[in-house]
Parts: C-alpha cells; sequence; structure tokens
C-alpha cells in the first residue's frame, strides 16, 4: 500500500470513527426527546436526513480512487457541523 492509499484509508477510518460517534449522540437525543423534550423531535428527524446522506457519502467515498479523493478531497466540515448541531441538542435537551 501506498502512502496516498494509507492516507485514504486513514481519513475512511476517520470519517467512521465520526459515525459512530454521531451514532452515540443520536442515542442519546433520541432518549431526551422521549422522555422530555419531545418538541425536539422535529429537529432530531432532520438531523438524522442529514445523516443518512454523509452516510451515503462515505459509502460512496469508499469507492473513489486515489485521483477522485485527490479531486474532491472529503466532507469533514458537514461531519463537524451535523456533530456541533447534535451536540447542542443534546446539551439542551440533558439540561
Amino acid at each position: 500500500m501506498t502512502t496516498d492509499e494509507q492516507l485514504v484509508e486513514r481519513n475512511i477510518l476517520h470519517y467512521e470513527a465520526r459515525l459512530k460517534h454521531v451514532d452515540e449522540l443520536f442515542e442519546k437525543a433520541h432518549k431526551a426527546v422521549e422522555t422530555t423534550a419531545p418538541e425536539a423531535s422535529e429537529e432530531l428527524n432532520e438531523l438524522k436526513k442529514e445523516r443518512g446522506k454523509l452516510a451515503d457519502d462515505l459509502e460512496k467515498l469508499k469507492q473513489k480512487s486515489l485521483e477522485e479523493w485527490a479531486k474532491e478531497g472529503g466532507p469533514m466540515v458537514i461531519w463537524d457541523l451535523l456533530a456541533e448541531r447534535l451536540e447542542k441538542l443534546v446539551e439542551r435537551l440533558e439540561k
């Protein structure tokens, strides 16, 4: 495996770790919505749709060649924004 291939693999592993973190936040948010804040269910549903899109993007990234990766980069900013919104929702719901 070349250095470029290792970098791509590392990025994919990083994205998968981010997705796992997002899923953990979803579990917390879902529990909080069920027990204390049903009014936040619409926001949670919107975030779930975004999570689905990101998971689809990750699957597409796994299929790309090194050249495609070099041209397009990755969706890290979107992952960060989604995780940030989820963290704020969880914090708000757990207070």
